[in-house]
């Protein structure tokens, strides 16, 4: 199957329609929607549907269709496909559901087989509206409207994709394609062949899982280089995806983390929410993305400039003072009782003055930033008149096309901007956003997307069986990677105890101050398994006498004592995603922060410098409070070599927590390591 081939579905010539009251409504959307190729409904005792005839099989079909609706049942469904491989069709949505999403993956075999080669989405799919060409192979209502460009949504859910046609944002949402349970195309098909499609301008997403990351990374660095943005809507994401409990970063990473890390990895930007997602589209739609992160906000109140102070405080967006200059030139449009400063309060003494506000609104467009944004919130009842908005969001369009830079209108609530006053500023070239905390995700959206777009990803392979390897040997490991660890010895268990001579020995070989460690546990400091920094062979030996049980042995190392800072470093298999990569405070706290961050390996030295300073603890690492900075290229260093060493090994997880990060150096001090078995020859931890 090519991308090629899914023209003749998308944008058909001739549709063939099989089924009952589902059919119909195809039919009469296509209708709607003016389609002017031959329509075939197919039923085998109905005369006609939707004032077209009907033909009593597919046998009887007077030419090969280009796509095909199969509204029937399940069974109907396979052997309708069969028939529509024989006459090679160019495709199929299969609306019937009852297939692998129900359990039945022999039956959804069956209808694998019976397609071959033939493209489908589905089963259990809504099907696809597309306006541009005025066909909907979809059995229900719809919103989306007939434009010559706008934005493309491909969803994994058919109810979600008929709630989003319906907005009533201004989003020009020509496309909606959905593909059920994507027994054969998917997400990553879909998108492809809309990136083939010159009138579309972005392309939303609202998905629960990536079926095929990999391929998800071609195309979404494919619509990078075409400059067509992708937004993406994930559900799902509070579901633990951890599969090893043993870990910290099991716990901490949950279902999100790879995802937002392949997002992230090639440009996709990613949203919470349906009206996040329709905003932010409709900005991407009507100018792209923005030149960088600077805005001017105006409003008439005070109030007004707080909110979007505090709403955008945070974000990727900054709202910086007007230099000396430019905040001359405003003044020189104002009275003095008005103060200059961004956010703008311009007050209300130029309200319903064309000429005033557009002489203010001009001087302050005539200056550095990315974007203007006018804070603009309408009456929107029949009984009012809401003509002086009209003048505001008019001064800003004129003040817009006389400096050449680029402005926006944004309410404070969606429902402070009526359908009228709407189409009017977004006829004066003006994206009208509804909502202030959509209307700043979407200027975030469009100042961060696209400006990331990394080389492919290593792909992962979800382990059968595994094993946890005893915090010795994993150490053992690390050091001939050339990851440093503190010089150790292991201690033997006479039975359980250990001869008391040998570890006072083994403290002596490594050099006090020593750490005693009982190994086979995976959180020792839980279980009184660990003690740092004994000074001698008293303090030593009164730790050994409480130490837990244990048929590993012991752990004698030498103690870290140059520490800046404690980091959580951690590689681990995150299928079907990729290897995550996370960094994050680290010791025995780590959870209780959650100050995490991910990536997808491989890294470089510049992914990982850049996500330690995405860190709230990063700080700590370049001198808090008149400490001294810690050594990151070492911190750095270490997580390069980890992460290029285990990525495509036997390795499931590493963690190294802490990682030791001194004024010289990096060391891992404590390392739980999951490695994957063959369950014929080892024993394993499932």
């Amino acid at each position: 199957m090519s991308v090629a081939d899914l023209r003749r579905l998308l944008a058909p010539k001739s549709i063939a329609v099989v089924g009952g009251a589902a059919a119909e409504r195809v039919v009469r959307q296509c209708l709607n929607l003016g389609f002017d190729g031959p329509i075939w409904p197919v039923h085998p005792t109905r005369q006609e549907m939707a004032g077209v005839v009907c033909l009593p099989s597919l046998d009887a079909l007077p030419d090969t269709p280009d796509a095909v609706f199969l509204g029937v049942n399940r069974h109907a469904t396979v052997l309708a496909m069969s028939t529509l491989r024989s006459l090679r069709a160019g495709g199929a949505v299969c609306y019937g559901s009852g297939f692998a999403e129900s359990g039945e993956t022999d039956l959804q075999r069956d209808l694998l087989d019976a397609a071959g080669d033939l493209p489908f989405f589905g089963p259990n799919c809504y099907g696809y509206v597309n306006t541009f060409d005025r066909v909907a192979l979809w059995p229900d209502e719809h919103g989306c409207g007939s434009f010559e460009r706008g934005v493309a949504i491909v969803s994994q859910s058919g109810n979600v994709a008929c709630n989003l046609t319906f907005q009533q944002r201004g989003l020009r949402l020509a496309m909606m394609v959905t593909v059920g349970n994507q027994a054969n195309l998917g997400t990553e098909d879909a998108i492809e062949a809309l990136l083939d499609d010159h009138r579309i301008t972005a392309i939303g997403l609202f998905l629960e899982a990536v079926r095929d990351p990999q391929r998800f990374a071609t195309v979404a660095r494919r619509a990078n280089a075409q400059g067509i943005p992708i937004v993406a809507l994930q559900t799902g994401r509070s579901a633990a995806g951890a599969r090893i409990a043993a870990s910290h970063t099991g716990s901490m990473a949950g279902r999100a983390a790879a995802y937002d890390a392949l997002f992230a990895r090639y440009g996709v930007a990613t949203v919470r929410t349906p009206a996040e997602l329709l905003e932010t589209l409709k900005l991407l739609d009507m100018g792209g993305r923005l030149s960088g992160s600077r805005l001017v906000s105006l409003s008439c109140s005070g109030g007004e400039a707080s909110l979007v102070a505090d709403r955008s405080d945070g974000s990727a967006l900054t709202f910086e003072p007007f230099d000396d200059g430019h905040q001359a030139r405003i003044e020189a449009t104002l009275s003095e009782l008005v103060s200059v400063s961004n956010p703008f309060d311009y007050h209300t003494f130029m309200w319903g003055d064309s000429a005033a506000m557009t002489a203010t609104f001009g001087a302050v467009m005539d200056g550095p930033q990315d974007a203007t944004m006018l804070v603009l919130d309408a009456p929107t009842g029949t009984h009012n008149d809401a003509g002086s908005w009209y003048v505001a969001a008019d001064a800003l369009a004129d003040a817009a096309a006389a400096t050449g830079r680029r402005g926006v209108v944004v309410a404070t609530m969606t429902e402070c901007l009526n359908e009228p006053l709407r189409n009017h500023i977004a006829g004066r070239g003006l994206a009208p956003l509804m909502g202030l905390a959509e209307g700043l995700v979407a200027l975030e959206v469009a100042v961060t997307i696209g400006r990331r777009c990394d080389p492919p990803h290593a792909p992962v392979v979800a382990p059968v069986a595994t094993r946890l390897v005893d915090e010795a040997a994993a150490k053992d490991m690390l050091r001939r990677l050339g990851v440093g660890v503190p010089e150790g010895r292991v201690i033997a268990s006479a039975g359980t105890v250990p001869a008391v001579a040998d570890v006072l020995a083994a403290a002596v070989e490594v050099g006090y101050p020593v750490t005693l460690k009982a190994l086979g546990m995976a959180h020792k400091s839980e279980q009184g398994g660990v003690y740092v920094g004994l000074r001698d062979a008293t303090a030593l030996a009164n730790a050994l006498a409480v130490m837990p049980a244990t048929d590993h042995g012991y752990l004698v190392e030498s103690t870290v004592t140059d520490v800046v800072a404690e980091v959580l470093v951690a590689v681990r298999r995150d299928p079907p995603i990729g290897w995550l990569v996370s960094l994050g405070f680290g010791g025995v706290t780590t959870e209780l922060w959650g100050d995490v961050v991910h990536l997808l390996a491989p890294v470089t030295p510049d992914d990982v410098r850049s996500a330690l300073g995405m860190l709230r603890s990063a700080p700590l690492l370049h001198g808090f409070r008149g400490r001294p900075p810690a050594d990151i290229d070492a911190l750095v260093a270490l997580v390069v070599r980890l992460t290029g060493s285990v990525v495509g090994t036997d390795v499931v997880e590493v963690e190294l927590n802490p990682v030791l990060v001194g004024r010289s150096g990096a060391v891992a001090v404590d390392a739980l390591l999951i490695v994957e078995v063959d369950t014929i020859t080892e024993g394993v931890q499932q």
